[in-house]
């Protein structure tokens, strides 16, 4: 008996048709049970229909026809589902894969097999079976996890309602392959009336919506750090920040992603070393400590790699990206402790050589990079034509920036993925396995897992007290002091004791409030407001709004970088596109 037995189940010429680009890109066998002639779909002439569409896998699907009666949806739903089951039991397959519709016929068939519990359901809407024929690739065991797979969509807004509209109906377009996926918005204590407004009306038809609103301003790093914590090892955030705009495929992206390098077989050494899945294809590296260059993953990964081979690195994207529940716990854990030693005795000396990222000090990714270099953790990263991506981000960084001066950051805006040519792109379209991947490290180097591995462990020696202990995701072993500092000067262990929060009570001011009673005994009120007094305002025109001016205070130190090294960049973009140096220039003449 074959143990990676697939079993598809159409109810129509319409599913069918759907199924077809599916059924016939196995190059194993596969079973097919369809309805029968009068529901439209007769067993021998499918047979013929296979053959004559010169499908590859002809020979190896082998149709089973229920044929059955006339009769109304309900008894027909029952009667498939029945069939299904008993055939199931016989062949027993390990997936179902059939078409998700709001009718009897896959709802009866979703419940009767689940509860049968003989084999994973697979429902795919019409319309989005062509965008995952990467299923006829996956292993058994990645897709026996299909309905294991848990992602949240969350996303971090302040007061950016044109932004945030831009980001959501985005979202609301993707395809999400019939999946439940949850949006979580968190709203900024300073978000505008609009912005809640917005969020608030927004509907969302994938999954829940929630909305938390802070009390108090904390900043981009509380905002991104806080806004997630994983509920269980199978559950994903892809982090979005209002001024991202998405593909409608991103969610194909991530999900072909997680079940490849998450839940196949072979997949042992990414679950370790893989920190999540990027959506946006960088043009520039970040890290340098001379700042910003240009980025091109093709020269990077050398010619011993296909062109398009999606590559690794350590550098985690903030501009659209999935986390995964292990990694960011751990991040949770270390930044936590990070952030208690910098309040307290500053024991720690955590430091990554050579990294730009040691000059920012409000940013949540210098402490990921800290993480990511010590552990040599990775992220996916895409790689096709033109740096088409998932995500773009329009990066609006306030009107104090001259638009003239902003070539460069024409840079940043990627092409999003409007057509869906993920696998045409890929090497022998699919993607390869972990090990086949390129690995790049901070800086934009071809290295090796394991020549990463040698430098963190060299380097633990020098920031940790403590053995170095890797695969548990736990940060203790990175957070063991030295007894002395560098420069010579003894200290105790631990920190200072925690004294805890100290709450006083306040006393109570008692204010006496006394009414004015009218003629018949009655408590004067004022009138309510009419919609014609004067003195109202304007009704508010949202069209004529503009987004607000940035609040640097609180901003990241990765965006403020970019904002600082304007000048740099377009020097840079002036180099590679002289021809545009002169009508700059004269743009700024006229302005004088």
């Amino acid at each position: 008996m074959q143990l990676d037995t697939i079993l598809f189940f159409a109810d129509g010429p319409e599913q069918m048709v759907e199924l077809h680009p599916l059924l016939c890109r196995y190059n194993t066998p596969v079973h097919l049970v369809v309805t029968g002639k009068e529901r439209g779909l007769d067993g021998m002439a499918l047979d013929e229909a296979l053959y004559a569409s010169k499908c590859l896998n002809a020979d190896n699907i082998v149709v089973h026809d229920l044929a059955l009666p006339v009769a109304d949806e309900l008894a027909v739903a029952s009667m498939a589902a029945q069939g299904v089951i008993r055939l199931a039991e016989v062949l027993q397959p390990q997936v179902l894969i059939h078409i998700r519709q709001d009718k009897p016929t896959y709802h009866i068939m979703e419940s009767m097999v689940r509860a049968e519990d003989i084999m994973v359901t697979i429902g795919l809407p019409i319309g989005d079976v062509r965008h995952a024929l990467w299923i006829a690739d996956l292993p058994m065991d990645a897709l026996r996890h299909w309905n294991v797979v848990d992602v949240d969509i969350v996303v971090i807004t302040d007061r950016r309602p044109h932004s945030l509209s831009r980001l959501l109906q985005s979202t609301s377009r993707a395809h999400y392959l019939g999946d439940s996926v949850n949006l979580k918005i968190h709203l900024e204590q300073s978000s505008d009336r609009v912005t809640r407004m917005l969020v608030n009306g927004f509907k969302w038809q994938h999954g829940k919506k929630t909305m938390r609103h802070r009390i108090k301003k904390g900043g981009l790093m509380p905002a991104i750090v806080e806004s997630w914590y994983p509920s269980s090892n199978d559950n994903y955030a892809v982090l979005l920040e209002d001024d991202i705009e998405v593909s409608p495929y991103f969610y194909v992206w991530v999900k072909y992603s997680l079940l490849q390098y998450r839940y196949s077989q072979d997949s042992r050494e990414a679950r370790q070393f893989m920190y999540g899945i990027s959506l946006y294809s960088p043009r520039h590296l970040e890290l340098l400590p001379q700042g910003r260059r240009p980025f091109d993953p093709v020269a990077a990964i050398g010619d011993d790699y296909d062109t398009r081979v999606p590559y690794v690195t350590q550098i985690p994207c903030s501009w659209g990206a999935v986390y995964f529940p292990e990694h960011w716990r751990e991040f949770h854990g270390y930044l936590t402790s990070r952030m208690e030693d910098l309040r307290q005795d500053q024991l720690l000396n955590i430091t990554v050589p050579g990294s730009r990222s040691e000059r920012w000090k409000k940013s949540w990714k210098k402490y990921f990079i800290e993480l990511v270099y010590l552990r040599s953790y990775v992220m996916l990263y895409p790689n096709f034509q033109l740096f088409e991506s998932f995500s773009t981000n329009h990066l609006e960084l306030g009107t104090h920036v001259k638009g003239g001066r902003t070539n460069a950051l024409d840079q940043f805006l990627v092409p999003l993925m409007e057509r869906d040519t993920i696998l045409s792109q890929l090497p022998e379209n699919h993607l390869p396995i972990f090990a086949d991947l390129p690995v790049l490290d901070l800086w934009g180097q071809l290295v090796t897992l394991d020549g990463m591995e040698e430098i963190a462990s060299n380097w633990h020696k020098n920031i940790s007290a403590c053995e170095r202990v890797t695969g548990r995701f736990d940060p203790q072993d990175l957070l063991c002091p030295f007894t002395h500092h560098h420069n010579g000067k003894k200290v105790k262990l631990g920190g200072k004791k925690n004294s805890g929060n100290n709450e006083y009570v306040q006393p109570v001011e008692y204010v006496k409030v006394t009414a004015t009673e009218g003629a018949d005994g009655e408590d004067l009120m004022d009138e309510p407001w009419t919609e014609n007094e004067a003195f109202l305002p304007v009704p508010i025109d949202v069209s004529q709004m503009s987004s607000p001016e940035a609040d640097h205070q609180s901003e990241d130190d990765e965006l403020m970088d970019v904002e600082n090294d304007i000048e740099t960049l377009n020097t840079l973009y002036y180099r590679l596109h002289p021809e545009q140096l002169h009508d700059t220039l004269q743009e700024d003449a006229e302005e004088r």
